[in-house]
């Protein structure tokens, strides 16, 4: 197994020390600060945030039950791995499910939506613009997020905010191992302008073509971390 450097955090502030303990560690993963596979010491990090196991275990719990994380039973808790098969399979329930929920929202759309999902892209575009990984990561999120949070099927909202677990972890890989991103807001904007638009068949299309350039590039760092060895 690879050995990986962790990196050092400050002591956790006193009021909120769980929720900050498991933010940090969340942000640190899905920014590839910590590679996926790593595993996380509690004796290191418990000193790191200057918190006791129990705290630490329970910041960790949280970070279990969204997918970052998983405990290997009598081996220790471990960042999620992932590898070309498990992001195929994302990308391929994520390519139905998204589908579905646009031509559930389609007839829905209003001036709210098309105000909100305009300034989504405005958000991340600005957050492409700041070269911080995390930032761009949350909100390419909450843009597509809005697709499901309007078509009316919990279900699909749910599954969609667990997978962007995976999804960001992928994008994590990608930084760590510099391979090159589509224009994300470039990308993004036309996505925008179909989603806006009257025409569903093209927005679909495009959809298609959209979710294919992720995992594109999501393989092609999985395959260079594997070269790597």
């Amino acid at each position: 197994m690879a050995t990986h450097t962790l990196p050092d955090f400050a002591p956790a502030p006193s009021a909120t020390r769980r929720d900050y303990v498991a933010q940090t560690l969340r942000t640190a993963i899905l920014t590839g600060q910590i590679a996926p596979g790593t595993q996380l010491v509690e004796s290191h990090f418990a000193t790191q945030f200057g918190v006791s196991r129990g705290l630490l275990r329970e910041a960790i719990r949280e970070l279990i039950e969204t997918g970052l994380v998983v405990n290997r039973p009598y081996a220790g808790t471990y960042v999620a791995d992932i590898d070309e098969k498990t992001m195929s399979d994302v990308y391929e329930v994520r390519r139905i499910m998204e589908k579905q929920a646009f031509i559930r929202v389609w007839p829905q759309r209003d001036a709210a939506f098309r105000t909100e999902m305009t300034a989504r892209y405005e958000a991340l575009a600005d957050a492409v613009a700041s070269r911080e990984l995390h930032r761009e990561s949350a909100a390419e999120a909450h843009f597509h997020g809005l697709v499901y949070e309007r078509c009316g099927n919990s279900l699909l909202l749910d599954v969609w905010q667990q997978m962007t677990q995976k999804i960001q972890l992928g994008f994590a890989v990608c930084r760590l191992t510099h391979t090159p991103k589509p224009d994300y807001a470039e990308n993004h904007k036309l996505f925008l302008t179909l989603a806006t638009g009257d025409d569903l068949n093209a927005m679909l299309e495009e959809l298609d073509a959209h979710l294919l350039r992720g995992l594109s590039t999501i393989r092609a760092a999985l395959r260079r971390t594997a070269e790597r060895g």
